[in-house]
């Protein structure tokens, strides 16, 4: 007896199946192909009459809040965009213009080390020649302190350029007095080499 009360419960449901739902089921969707195809626009019309029903109505404005929701979120992340954008464009313009600083300063720089390099050589060659002319002096005075014969005597063994250096140190005198002293070859010499010194 249950056999057959679930045959023709299984009956029923098959019976629906097969003779209600998939006819229904393939009309519309014959008639969905065939209006799309007339171009009809079968979803936004079925939309619009959605909209009516009470119960669908009320899913429809809340998709409509979210999207007008959504909409505002991307304004706001597009003007959060531009702002960055801004932001960046000016920040790149000031390392631009700090660069070109950086590169005028070290320009500068180096300009200011080529001018101290050249400073120090200049004081180098005023050194030098003030200690060549304060050692030229300490020479003559003791030359001056020495007699001529001892002076004659030294100076010959001297390196040539020592020798000019201590003769032009002293005056015309003391000069002559040592030259009168000396040999002949080394008078004659050093005599030569004054005369060019003079020139």
């Amino acid at each position: 007896m249950v056999n057959e009360n679930e045959k023709q419960d299984y009956g029923k449901i098959q019976w629906f199946f097969f003779v209600v739902l998939i006819p229904i089921l393939f009309t519309i969707t014959l008639v969905v192909v065939i209006l799309s195809v007339a171009g009809f626009d079968v979803i936004g019309k079925s939309k619009a009459v959605l909209q009516k029903v009470p119960v669908i109505e009320n899913l429809f404005k809340e998709e409509q809040t979210e999207t007008s929701d959504t909409l505002e979120q991307k304004a706001l992340q597009e003007e959060e965009n531009e702002k960055l954008n801004q932001t960046i464009e000016e920040q790149t313009t000031m390392i631009s213009a700090l660069e070109k600083d950086v590169t005028l300063k070290e320009k500068e720089i180096q300009k200011l080390n080529q001018d101290i390099s050249s400073l120090e050589k200049q004081l180098e060659e005023i050194n030098k020649s003030s200690e060549s002319e304060t050692k030229a002096k300490d020479i003559g005075k003791l030359y001056d302190n020495m007699t001529s014969k001892k002076a004659a005597e030294i100076i010959p063994n001297l390196s040539q350029d020592d020798a000019m250096l201590i003769l032009t140190s002293l005056d015309d005198k003391q000069v002559a007095d040592i030259l009168t002293k000396m040999t002949v070859e080394d008078a004659v010499k050093f005599t030569n080499l004054i005369a060019t010194n003079g020139q």
